[in-house]
C-alpha cells in the first residue's frame, strides 16, 4: 500500500514589483504586503513619478491595510483617499479573523 503524499504547505506570494517608498513593514506578513503592493496597482495604477506622490500612496496603503485588518480609523479625508472610509463598518476581531480565513480558501 502506498502512502498518501504529505499536504503541501502554503506557498508565500511572490514579491510585488518594485515600487517607491512601499517597503514590507517588520511585522507585516509576506501575504499582507503583497495585498498592499496590489491595492497600490488596483487604486493608482504605475508609480508615480512624483517622489512626494509615491510617499502618499506607500501611506494611504498603510491607512487601508490597517484599516481593513485592524478596524483602525484615521480622519475623513484620509480614509477616503485611502478608500476606506465612507461608511464601512468598524472591523472586529471576529470579522477580520473571518474575513482572512475566507481569502485563504480561495
Amino acid at each position: 500500500a502506498s502512502a498518501a503524499a504529505p499536504a503541501a504547505a502554503p506557498r508565500s506570494p511572490p514579491p510585488p514589483p518594485p515600487r517607491p517608498y512601499l517597503t514590507r513593514q517588520p511585522s507585516e506578513t509576506a501575504r499582507a504586503f503583497a495585498e498592499r503592493a496590489a491595492y497600490l496597482r488596483e487604486r493608482f495604477g504605475p508609480p508615480p513619478a512624483d517622489e512626494l506622490a509615491a510617499m502618499r500612496q506607500a501611506a494611504l496603503s498603510m491607512v487601508w491595510q490597517n484599516s481593513r485588518q485592524l478596524g483602525c480609523r484615521y480622519p475623513a479625508g484620509a480614509e477616503e483617499r485611502a478608500g476606506c472610509g465612507a461608511g464601512r463598518p468598524l472591523a472586529t476581531g471576529a470579522a477580520i479573523e473571518g474575513e482572512m480565513r475566507a481569502r485563504g480558501a480561495r
